[in-house]
C-alpha cells in the first residue's frame, strides 16, 4: 500500500495543545499512524485517501490554531519490502509483564517467560512499542484463560495479539488485515510461533465478516477511530452474546463517540485503560 508522509514542523511558539490535537484531527480525514520527531510530527495517510485541501481544512478546525506557525512537507512512501528494512534495523525485545516478552527471532531472552512471542515485523507497529498494542496485550494477560474461545483480530498487523490469544488457550483465531505486506508478515509470524492451523490470516476488511458464518467470543480491533466507528456494527453482528469486544487505536478525546456507538449496539463498558492519551476499552455484548 502506497502512503503519503506529511512531516509537520512546529514553530517554537506553537501552542502545546495544538501539537497534541493535530493527530486527532488528522485521523478524522484518513491518517492512520503518527511518529513524533524532535521538531514536530510525521503523519501517514494511505495515498488513495490523501487530499491536501481536506487535510488543511481539518487542521484549521483545531481551536486557536495559527496556520502560519505550522510548516509541513509532503512525500510519497511507496509500497516496499518491509522485511528487508527490518532485517537491517530490527527492534529491541519488549517485556509486557513479568510473564511475557516480545522479541525478534535473532534475540534470545535473558530468562524464561511463560509467553515468549517471536515477531519479525514489517513495521514497528505491532511489536509492542505502541501504547495501543501494549494496552491490549496487558488486557489479554489480565483476563482469565481463553480456553476454547474463538477470536477475531481485526487489523492484525504483525499478528502479535492473535499469537498471544492462541498462547492463552484460544481454540481458533481469525486474523484479518487490509495491507498485503501485513498479511504476509502475520502469516510468517504465526508459522514461527508454531500456530499454523490455529491462527488463520487473511487479507480484507470488515466486509469479509458479512459473507462469513463464523461467530466469535472475543474480538480485538486495534485500528483507528474512524474505522472503529464505521465497522463496529459488523463486529457486533458476529459477536456471541456474552462475548467481549476490545478496541484501541483512538485518543481519550474520542471516547465519547466510541462509547455512544458501542452502547447503541447493545454493548456495555467493562474496562478502560489510558496510556499517553491513547485508550483501550473492553465491552461485553448482552
Amino acid at each position: 500500500m502506497d502512503y503519503k508522509q506529511v512531516t509537520f514542523r512546529f514553530s517554537i511558539n506553537t501552542a502545546k495543545f495544538v501539537r497534541e490535537l493535530l493527530p486527532t484531527y488528522l485521523a478524522e480525514v484518513g491518517f492512520d499512524s503518527f511518529e513524533e520527531t524532535a521538531q514536530g510530527i510525521k503523519a501517514y495517510c494511505p495515498a488513495d485517501l490523501f487530499d491536501e485541501k481536506v487535510m488543511l481544512d481539518a487542521i484549521k478546525e483545531i481551536p486557536y490554531v495559527e496556520m502560519d506557525k505550522i510548516i509541513f512537507r509532503i512525500a510519497d512512501i511507496a509500497d516496499r519490502n518491509w522485511n528487508e528494512i527490518w532485517e537491517k534495523t530490527g527492534f529491541e525485545p519488549i517485556e509486557i509483564s513479568d510473564e511475557c516478552i516480545i522479541r525478534p527471532s535473532d534475540r534470545q531472552p535473558q530468562r524464561q517467560y511463560r509467553y515468549d512471542i517471536i515477531i519479525n515485523p514489517v513495521q514497528s507497529f505491532g511489536t509492542g512499542y505502541h501504547e495501543t498494542t501494549r494496552m491490549i496485550l496487558r488486557m489479554l494477560l489480565d483476563m482469565p484463560a481463553l480456553d476454547g474461545q474463538t477470536v477475531l483480530d481485526m487489523g492484525c498487523g504483525t499478528a502479535v495479539l492473535s499469537i498471544l490469544a492462541a498462547m492463552r488457550g484460544a481454540e481458533h483465531v481469525t486474523a484479518i488485515d487490509i495491507d498485503p505486506w501485513s498479511q504476509r508478515n502475520a502469516t510468517e509470524n504465526v508459522h514461527i510461533n508454531g500456530f499454523d492451523g490455529k491462527i488463520n490470516v487473511s487479507l480484507g476488511d470488515a466486509s469479509a465478516l458479512l459473507t462469513s458464518d463464523s461467530r466469535y467470543s472475543l474480538i480485538l480491533a486495534n485500528i483507528n477511530r474512524n474505522i472503529l466507528l464505521a465497522d463496529m456494527a459488523d463486529y457486533v453482528s458476529t459477536l456471541d452474546n456474552g462475548g467481549q469486544l476490545i478496541m484501541s487505536g483512538f485518543y481519550s478525546a474520542d471516547m465519547e463517540k466510541i462509547d455512544r456507538c458501542a452502547r447503541s449496539l447493545g454493548l456495555s463498558l467493562e474496562e478502560e485503560r489510558t496510556d499517553n492519551e491513547w485508550m483501550a476499552v473492553r465491552y461485553i455484548k448482552h
